[in-house]
C-alpha cells in the first residue's frame, strides 16, 4: 500500500506542467518588484504595518474580533513570506536574506509601535482582553493552519484564478495580531505571555514558508522537470526551515508550563462545577466561575443561588481537583433564595 502510494505521488511530480516563463516572470515581478515597483512596494510595506498594527492594538484592546479582522486583511506580512518560499526554492540567497530582513524589521517595527499605542491609550487590561489570551499558547493546531495557509497562498501566486483566496489566507493565518500581542504584553511586563505571542508568529511564519515551498516545487514554478537535481541550495534552504519548524514545535509540544503561559481553564471548568452540581441533586444554579491561576494552585471563586442545601465545598474543591490533575482552592459564595406568597380577598 506503502509502495503504491509513493509510485503515485512520484507520476503526479513527474506529470506536473511547469508555469511558462511569462506567467513566472509576474510571479516574480509580485513578490520581487525592481525599479519605481520596488520603493512604492516598500512605501506600501511601512505604511500598511503602521496602520494594520493600530488597527490591530485597538482591537485587541477592545477585545472586538471585527477589529482584529480587519487589521489581518490591511497587513502585507504574507508577501515577503511568500517571497521568502519562493527564494528558497529558485535558489536565490540573497533575495532569501533580503525577504527575512524585510519580515524582521517589519516585526520589529509592528512590536515596538503596538507597545507604543498600548502605553498611550487611557483605560485598563485587567482583565486581559480574550483576544489576547487567545493568541498566548500556540499549539500543533496553529502550525496546521499555517502549513495550510501557506500552500493556499503559494498556490494563488501561481495561479492567479485562485488569487481571490488570498484574502481568506490573511484572515486564516493571522500574522500581524500576534505581533501586536506581544508589543501589548510587554508594555505590561507579561513577558511569559510575549514569549507565547511571539512563538505562535514563528510558527505561523515557518509553516507557511514550508508548505509554499512545497507548492512551489510541485507546482512548477521552478523551471525544469527535476528542479531538485544539481540545486543543492534548494534543499539545503528547505533543510533550514524543517530545523526551525522543529525548533518551533519543541516548545509547543513539550514545553507548556515552562516556556508557554497556561490555557485560560475558566471554560472547563466551569461546565465542570455546573456539571457536577446538576448531579449533586441539592437544586442548586451556578451562577458564576471565576478562575484565577497564581504560584501553580488554580484558584476557583463559584456563586450559587439555592433556597436548599447546596453541594459541599470540599467535593467540588476534590472533583475540580481531579479533573484539572493539579492543586486548587475553592470558595463557593452561597446567595440564599425565599419564595414568598400572598393571597388577598377583597
Amino acid at each position: 500500500m506503502i509502495r503504491r502510494a509513493w509510485f503515485g505521488i512520484k507520476r503526479l511530480w513527474q506529470g506536473r506542467e511547469p508555469l511558462h516563463d511569462i506567467e513566472r516572470r509576474q510571479v516574480i515581478s509580485r513578490l520581487f518588484p525592481q525599479g519605481v515597483s520596488r520603493r512604492q512596494f516598500f512605501t506600501r510595506f511601512a505604511s500598511l504595518m503602521m496602520l494594520s498594527t493600530a488597527i490591530a492594538v485597538l482591537g485587541i484592546l477592545a477585545d472586538s474580533t471585527a477589529v482584529v479582522i480587519g487589521a489581518m486583511l490591511v497587513a502585507p506580512l504574507m508577501f515577503p513570506v511568500l517571497g521568502a518560499a519562493a527564494a528558497i526554492v529558485m535558489g536565490w540567497p540573497l533575495r532569501i536574506i533580503r525577504r527575512v530582513l524585510l519580515v524582521a524589521v517589519g516585526s520589529v517595527l509592528a512590536v515596538v509601535l503596538a507597545a507604543v499605542i498600548s502605553f498611550v491609550v487611557p483605560g485598563h487590561t485587567d482583565p486581559l482582553p480574550a483576544e489576547l489570551l487567545a493568541r498566548t499558547s500556540p499549539n500543533l493546531l496553529d502550525l496546521g493552519i499555517a502549513l495550510a495557509a501557506g500552500a493556499a497562498g503559494a498556490y494563488g501566486q501561481v495561479r492567479r484564478h485562485a488569487a481571490e483566496a488570498l484574502t481568506g489566507v490573511a484572515v486564516a493565518v493571522a500574522l500581524l495580531p500576534p505581533l501586536a500581542v506581544v508589543g501589548i504584553t510587554l508594555q505590561l511586563t507579561e513577558w511569559q505571555l510575549a514569549v507565547g505571542a511571539m512563538l505562535l508568529f514563528l510558527a505561523n511564519v515557518v509553516g507557511i514558508v514550508i508548505a509554499a515551498s512545497v507548492v512551489f516545487l510541485a507546482a512548477g514554478f521552478v523551471p525544469g522537470r527535476n528542479p531538485l537535481k544539481g540545486h543543492p541550495s534548494v534543499l539545503r534552504g528547505i533543510g533550514w526551515a524543517a530545523i526551525a519548524a522543529i525548533i518551533v514545535v519543541l516548545p509547543m509540544q513539550f514545553g507548556r508550563g515552562n516556556v508557554l503561559p497556561p490555557s485560560d481553564p475558566t471554560e472547563e471548568v466551569t461546565v465542570v462545577v455546573e456539571d457536577y452540581v446538576a448531579e449533586d441533586g441539592t437544586a442548586a444554579e451556578v451562577i458564576d466561575v471565576d478562575v484565577v491561576i497564581e504560584n501553580g494552585i488554580t484558584e476557583v471563586d463559584i456563586v450559587v443561588v439555592s433556597s436548599l442545601a447546596v453541594p459541599s465545598v470540599e467535593s467540588i474543591a476534590e472533583h475540580v481537583a481531579k479533573y484539572l490533575s493539579s492543586p486548587v482552592e475553592v470558595r463557593l459564595l452561597v446567595v440564599a433564595t425565599e419564595t414568598e406568597r400572598a393571597k388577598v380577598v377583597p
